[in-house]
């Protein structure tokens, strides 16, 4: 969440909590008991919901603007505090949504990838946690090492480095097989190439990624060293680390496409 976003909500939610407050009253509520439960209650039920469940689902939030009519059926009187109740719940769902981004911020987990579109495309880290994909814009070396070296092959079993155009993607598992990934410009599906080892003795590996095992020759692999040395070269110049051998062809965009 952008400093602008947290600011415009920040001079919004005031003004929407005091409008679902004291619209009642001028309205002539007098039950303060009504009000005040109606106002604590969605604000608290939302603001959880929105933590709980990361990406907001419409699903949930539509519910909560559609319960005030089921309210009604069992509370007396609860037909004048309609608007305070769908106010606090959209107010609710807000504050509980910036409290989950600043928790998942706080923990590392970076911004969910269906957010990318609004953050800017430069130099960002991308990664992968069980079915989750994160991106954080802007990564450090010491930032990409950590995530390489975390890879288990299993819920932690990608991360993709971007610099302008150019990507570079290490999958795998750290303690074992890894495939590193390039490509210069990632609007070129067939640039791609992966890096290779030279001198392997041949035969198959297979590589886990996640919910998938893919074999390989033992070539198309490589290691965490080396794996490393291809991820700080690519994170101080946006390039491929001319010193090692890196095999190119069309086929690879396939594999990496897996991979993701």
């Amino acid at each position: 969440m952008s400093r602008s976003d947290v600011i415009a909500r920040c001079i919004v939610v005031p003004i929407v909590l005091a409008v679902a407050v004291v619209g009642p009253l001028i309205g002539g509520q007098r039950d303060m008991g009504l009000l005040l439960g109606t106002v604590g209650g969605s604000l608290v039920l939302a603001a959880t919901l929105a933590f709980v469940a990361v990406g907001a689902p419409i699903t949930l939030l539509a519910a909560l603007f559609l319960a005030p009519y089921i309210v009604s059926r069992f509370v007396p009187n609860f037909s004048p505090v309609f608007l305070s109740w769908l106010l606090c719940t959209f107010v609710g769902w807000v504050l509980g949504s910036m409290l989950r981004s600043e928790w998942d911020r706080r923990r590392g987990r970076g911004t969910p990838a269906k957010d990318r579109s609004r953050q800017g495309t430069g130099k960002s880290l991308e990664w992968r946690v069980g079915r989750k994909t994160f991106r954080e814009a802007g990564f450090s070396e010491a930032a990409l090492v950590a995530k390489i070296q975390s890879l288990d092959g299993d819920r932690r079993s990608l991360v993709s480095a971007v610099r302008g155009e150019a990507c570079l993607t290490v999958a795998g598992n750290a303690q074992g097989p890894l495939m590193v990934f390039y490509s210069a410009d990632t609007s070129e599906e067939d640039k791609w190439s992966v890096l290779t080892s030279t001198g392997s003795d041949p035969g198959q590996v297979d590589v886990k990624i996640g919910h998938m095992s893919l074999a390989h020759e033992s070539w198309e692999i490589t290691t965490l060293e080396k794996a490393l040395v291809a991820a700080r070269h690519f994170q101080r110049t946006g390039r491929a680390d001319p010193q090692m051998k890196w095999f190119s062809s069309p086929t690879i965009a396939d594999w990496r496409t897996l991979a993701s």
